[in-house]
């Protein structure tokens, strides 16, 4: 039922960001380029990790906070590249590159759109028994944002590695935190 419903979610996420922002306008070229298809490993790996994680915290005696830190693999990986791409750049081009020309909508679109799967992993976890709802929630957060990074990058025309690196983590980190704070009241009996 969890990967059936980010899958849903997935979907539906993907059809709202087109229905609201649009493809961007390079769609079908972009789509054949590595940092575009990094985009979208980065926010795949995020989620695939993160739910795999959630599944594991529905049901008592697995402890699969021992295994959160798997969740920082992609964000390392994306952090590595930025540092390596920042390393070619001249200093006065890396304002530029890590910056984009849209990092605040970026910033403010991938956790609103987040919104959707994050509701659908909530309503999952009512379903299972949590025995730390905050970590379960967090997991949630991250999956959802991970998802909504996919989601989210048909639209983005800002393909930087910096970029990616700072403000889609910045992002995801909103999301887990907002899923750590809201699943232990929306579990409260």
């Amino acid at each position: 039922a969890t990967w059936l419903s980010a899958i849903a979610a997935l979907a539906a996420t993907a059809g709202l960001v087109l229905l609201t922002l649009g493809a961007r306008p390079d769609f079908t070229s972009a789509w054949t380029t590595l940092p575009v298809i990094a985009k979208a490993a980065f926010g795949a790996s995020v989620a695939a990790i993160a739910l795999k994680l959630f599944q594991s915290s529905l049901r008592p005696g697995l402890k699969p906070g021992r295994r959160l830190p798997l969740v920082a693999l992609p964000l390392l990986a994306a952090a590595g590249w930025a540092l390596l791409t920042l390393a070619q750049a001249p200093a006065e081009q890396w304002h530029a590159l890590i910056f984009g020309r849209y990092w605040r909508a970026c910033l403010i679109a991938v956790p609103l759109y987040a919104l959707l799967p994050l509701v659908m992993l909530l309503l999952l976890a009512r379903r299972g028994a949590p025995v730390d709802s905050t970590l379960t929630g967090a997991c949630a957060g991250l999956a959802s944002a991970g998802l909504a990074t996919i989601a989210y990058s048909l639209h983005c025309p800002d393909d930087t590695a910096p970029f990616l690196a700072t403000w889609y983590t910045i992002a995801t980190a909103i999301m887990a935190a907002l899923g750590a704070f809201i699943l232990p009241r929306f579990l409260r009996w």
